[in-house]
């Protein structure tokens, strides 16, 4: 959570530009303590719980339905792209809020909000219900992410032990591997997709790169970068460890539950 913080910060405040993920974590806990590291700790616990759900289940389903054939990368790619797209449009609300309040402590102006529910209602009431979908756009355009993370895992681990389930220590350096390699590339459309959720103003993607590009260059796009390598890596390394253990398992449960039926 310290790492989310630390990047979230780089994307949205003004002057953190230079800092690097460790100092951006000295001066909050100077300045914030303890709480400015893990504020909205919860919220974002319960949205990746959500969110996770969503996408890899509807990926299985996916594959498990329609997937005839030998897997390919193409195949691979779709599916996620369309498990990814789904999940977006399902659970953008939950980021919405989650941004705001990881940012609530910034500034006295920022909204606070008690929980996601709690956000989900206040944003509705007082900015419309089209709020809570800021951000969807780029957040579409980074369906791209995870379709990337996911073919470039598989891929390797076609190559590597022809597709089986992996666990340990394998797993968590395919997952941290190909994690990289999908948030480098992808990088620029998450800080658009930052600046869209916190925002209280409608703005077009074009016009948040263009003042992106304007205030602070071409490595604007790339503010907290390294926090955002780190935080990813390390949380992606760690849930494919579980992965393809639950992947089984849930999918085996209904498999069972499905036969039971007949």
């Amino acid at each position: 959570m310290p790492l989310t913080t630390s990047f979230t910060r780089a994307q949205l405040e003004d002057g953190a530009s230079s800092e690097g993920p460790l100092e951006t974590i000295k001066r909050i806990l100077e300045k914030e303590g303890l709480e400015g590291l893990y504020r909205g700790c919860v919220s974002t616990c319960e949205s990746v719980c959500v969110s996770n759900f969503v996408y890899f289940y509807t990926f299985h389903a996916l594959k498990n339905r329609i997937g005839n054939g030998p897997q390919t990368p193409m195949k691979d790619l779709l599916f996620a792209c369309l498990a990814g797209s789904l999940n977006v449009l399902m659970t953008n609300p939950l980021w919405v809020v989650n941004s705001r309040m990881k940012m609530s402590g910034v500034h006295q102006s920022n909204p606070r909000y008690k929980g996601l529910l709690d956000g989900l209602i206040k944003i509705q009431r007082l900015e419309g219900v089209g709020a809570l979908w800021n951000g969807t756009k780029a957040s579409l355009m980074l369906v791209s992410n995870p379709a990337i993370k996911f073919t470039v895992y598989e891929l390797l681990k076609r190559k590597l032990v022809g597709g089986k389930p992996i666990m340990g220590l394998k797993a968590f350096l395919l997952g941290a591997a190909s994690t990289a390699v999908a948030t480098m590339i992808t990088y620029p459309a998450q800080m658009v997709q930052a600046k869209a959720r916190n925002s209280r103003k409608k703005l077009a993607l074009k016009e948040i790169y263009l003042q992106i590009l304007r205030e602070d260059g071409l490595k604007g796009l790339f503010k907290g970068l390294d926090s955002k390598l780190v935080q990813s890596m390390v949380a992606a390394g760690f849930m494919f460890l579980a992965y393809e253990k639950i992947a089984v398992f849930v999918f085996s449960l209904l498999g069972v539950k499905k036969k039971a039926l007949r």
